[in-house]
């Protein structure tokens, strides 16, 4: 309509009347200048339809189900959905909202829409489930009050806040609300209390409440809520994607966290449910889940100088099926097949999903060494064929590194998982000079979560060099000094 301004640019470019490039959620003129960015990529006016109220009744102490996504009864919020497909059920939103519930939506979907770049896109690192949040909001007071603490996190966050008392103040009154959900058996069970859990896990994250080695305990919450059903297959599509991204959550997590307590067929079933352990991403996974069995055992060994229950071998032969995967995995990643997305008319969700399959590819390859690496400083505490082990080691972290070089274009949030990637790269090397790499790029990523101060970083990953390592301390001044020398004898 003429004389109704049609820009995009955010409140701080248009008032110094600067030129804006309207990323979302931060332009990158507020990036640089590291202001507050308000605005950018929406516009300031905007004809919508007017939908009719609906009031709602629902009591705090009567499950009801959850309505399914339909064009008829689920209207698209605010042009959310832009030009992207409108049949996908996590954009659509209940055209019945309060005023306090839409807006809510509406500032959870910018934290994982197709149009926020993935450097702050919540859905591509912690969990495509998230696209499904906006649509379930006000049918449960814990969802709600955890999608208000992330959205508020995610703001902090994009405009380089930590631990703002807004945040803070939200998330503590989230957990009190999950607190009286898990005590009501009616709620205690259902999906959106799941999904409150994991979301609380993806805050604790992002107000960077934890270093590498103190955990939030709400994955723990999360298993413990499958336990109690006696069954951890799905009940949806929805808890199907919720398992997916729990599962790689708490299988890292179970090797530090020891109250995390699954038997074997447990750790299989969570599994299985997801992933085929046929191709290399099950397999190192199904491994994974061994981990914290097989350091146990390996412990005795270290201890006693019996090896009674085959721990050696059975370490020796997973760690080389877990390198032939570890190549499948790279050679996947040079190939780039997209066979998957022919089939999606052109547009931006079809561009978001190609995006999405490389660097999922990347993030695939980066943990899949992590695994391997872990079972290679098991094996080098056991001091089983030492030399060709720290040679992988040493290739391996340059591989990390290279992938780290690639996947910085990603920061903050979408390359996070390089913080347990490079924490293990720092365990497993004994390179001098990998190590002080390692310790640089770790300064710079705990930065941006403010996980901990500069001279904690140091004490933490000598706490999981001893854990990684079973206990077995490593002599570094030694290793220093026959570097050193061979290095000076080598020049000569």
């Amino acid at each position: 309509m003429p004389g109704v301004p049609s820009g995009k640019a955010c409140e701080a470019c248009r008032r110094q009347k600067k030129k804006c490039d309207e990323k979302q959620p931060s332009c990158g003129r507020c990036l640089r200048l590291k202001i507050k960015c308000e605005g950018s990529g929406q516009r300031r006016y905007k004809f919508q339809q007017e939908n009719q109220f609906v009031k709602k009744f629902q009591t705090h102490h009567q499950a009801k189900p959850l309505p399914s996504a339909t064009h008829s009864d689920l209207t698209p919020f605010n042009g959310a959905l832009g030009s992207h497909d409108r049949s996908s059920p996590g954009y659509f939103i209940p055209g019945n909202l309060t005023n306090s519930t839409a807006k809510l939506a509406s500032a959870f979907l910018k934290t994982v829409d197709y149009s926020t770049d993935f450097r702050w896109n919540l859905a591509w690192s912690f969990g495509l489930f998230m696209q499904d949040i906006p649509r379930r909001l006000g049918t449960n007071d814990a969802l709600d009050r955890a999608a208000e603490a992330v959205a508020s996190a995610h703001a902090d966050l994009c405009n380089h806040l930590h631990g703002t008392v807004r945040t803070l103040t939200k998330y503590t009154a989230a957990l009190r609300t999950l607190r009286v959900y898990l005590d009501d058996p009616v709620h205690a069970h259902e999906s959106n209390t799941f999904a409150a859990v994991m979301l609380l896990l993806v805050c604790h994250t992002l107000i960077g409440a934890h270093n590498s080695l103190h955990w939030s305990g709400h994955a723990q919450g999360a298993i413990q809520i499958l336990k109690a059903r006696k069954n951890f297959g799905p009940r949806d599509d929805f808890e199907a994607k919720m398992q997916l991204c729990l599962s790689g959550t708490v299988l890292f997590e179970g090797i530090f966290n020891r109250n995390i307590e699954l038997c074997q067929e447990e750790w299989d079933t969570l599994i299985t449910i997801k992933y085929d352990v046929n191709k290399a991403e099950g397999r190192l996974l199904l491994n994974l889940s061994r981990v914290p069995d097989l350091m146990r055992r390996a412990k005795v060994l270290l201890r006693t100088g019996l090896d009674t229950t085959g721990v050696l071998d059975e370490l020796w032969a997973m760690y080389l099926t877990c390198k032939l995967d570890v190549d499948h995995l790279k050679q996947a990643r040079i190939t780039k097949d997209l066979s998957v997305i022919q089939g999606l008319p052109p547009g931006p969700r079809k561009t978001w999903i190609e995006r999405l399959l490389l660097v999922h590819n990347d993030r695939v390859y980066g943990l899949g060494i992590v695994i391997s690496l872990l079972f290679n400083c098991m094996l080098q505490s056991l001091d089983v064929h030492s030399a060709s082990l720290q040679a992988d080691a040493y290739k391996y972290v340059e591989e990390l590194l290279v992938l780290n070089d690639e996947s910085e274009c990603l920061r903050p949030v979408g390359s996070g998982y390089m913080i347990l990637c490079l924490s293990v790269a720092w365990v497993a090397t004994t390179d001098p000079l990998q190590r002080k790499t390692l310790k640089q790029w770790l300064y710079e990523y705990q930065h941006d979560f403010n996980f901990s101060q500069q001279s904690s970083l140091l004490d933490d990953l000598k706490l999981n060099s001893d854990h990684l390592r079973l206990g077995v301390e490593v002599d570094w001044p030694a290793l220093h000094k026959s570097w050193s020398s061979s290095s000076a004898s080598s020049s000569v």
